[in-house]
């Protein structure tokens, strides 16, 4: 009975490590993936930085322009109250 068991067991080690060894081929699969994708993208993230770059410049263009308008008036209805507050305060100072 011992002699079957162990044979058993040998058979069961054995079909453990064919199935640890497909794990392991894919993680090493994996590690290589990722060490070419590491080199492509040293290659592809300088470019893609310019291009975010030029992107958050032209936005930033742009939405300067829009906004002019509105700060210009804001600051001129604030110039204009800050004028009346003074008018109405040297009429009621003296």
């Amino acid at each position: 009975m011992s002699t079957a068991a162990s044979i058993a067991l040998i058979f069961l080690i054995v079909e453990t490590m064919f199935a640890a060894l497909v794990f392991l081929a894919l993680f090493a699969a994996m590690v290589y993936g990722m060490h070419k994708l590491r080199g492509l993208l040293k290659r592809l993230f300088p470019k893609a930085q310019e291009i975010t770059q030029q992107v958050s410049d032209i936005t930033r263009q742009v939405s300067d322009r829009v906004a002019a308008p509105f700060l210009w008036a804001q600051s001129s209805s604030a110039g204009a109250r800050a004028g009346v507050r003074r008018a109405w305060h040297n009429l009621t100072s003296k």
